[in-house]
C-alpha cells in the first residue's frame, strides 16, 4: 500500500519509508502559510482515502490528530489552547478547539512514522471519540 502525505495545497508526496515520512513531516510543517504563520493541516492516508488528519502549529507547539476512519483524536495533553490553522486554499483558516488539540508536535510527528510504519493507527498515543470513549 502506498501512502500519501498530502499538504494544505492538497499536493501529495509518496511516502516510501517512516524516515520518509518523518522528513516530509518535518518539511511540511515549517513552511509559512498565507496568513503569516505555520499552522496548517495536513492528510496522510492510500490514495484517494486519507485516513490521518494533522493540523498542527508548529509556533504553538500544538497538534491536533485525527484518525479519519471512526473520528477518534490522539490524546497525550490536557487541553491548553485552540489553535488556527490554514486548512486549504478554499477553507481559509480553520479554528481547531482546544479539546482536540491534545499533541505536542514531536508526539504528532512520532504518530505519522508510527502509521508510516504500520499502516495501523499508531497504539503510541490514547484514541477518545468525542463522546470521550
Amino acid at each position: 500500500m502506498t501512502l500519501l502525505l498530502r499538504d494544505y495545497h492538497g499536493h501529495s508526496y509518496e511516502l516510501t519509508s517512516a524516515d520518509e515520512a518523518g522528513r516530509r513531516f518535518d518539511e511540511q510543517i515549517e513552511t509559512i502559510m498565507p496568513h503569516g504563520g505555520c499552522g496548517q493541516t495536513i492528510t496522510i492516508g492510500p490514495a484517494g482515502s486519507p485516513v490521518l488528519r494533522v493540523d498542527i502549529d508548529i509556533d504553538a507547539d500544538r497538534a491536533a490528530v485525527r484518525w479519519l476512519p471512526d473520528g477518534s483524536h490522539a490524546v497525550a495533553l490536557a487541553p491548553d489552547r485552540p489553535i488556527t490553522v490554514y486548512e486549504s486554499p478554499d477553507a481559509g483558516l480553520c479554528d481547531i478547539p482546544a479539546d482536540l488539540v491534545r499533541l505536542d508536535t514531536t508526539t504528532a510527528r512520532q504518530v505519522i512514522v508510527d502509521y508510516a510504519a504500520t499502516g495501523d493507527r499508531p497504539a503510541s498515543v490514547l484514541w477518545r471519540t468525542t463522546d470521550g470513549t
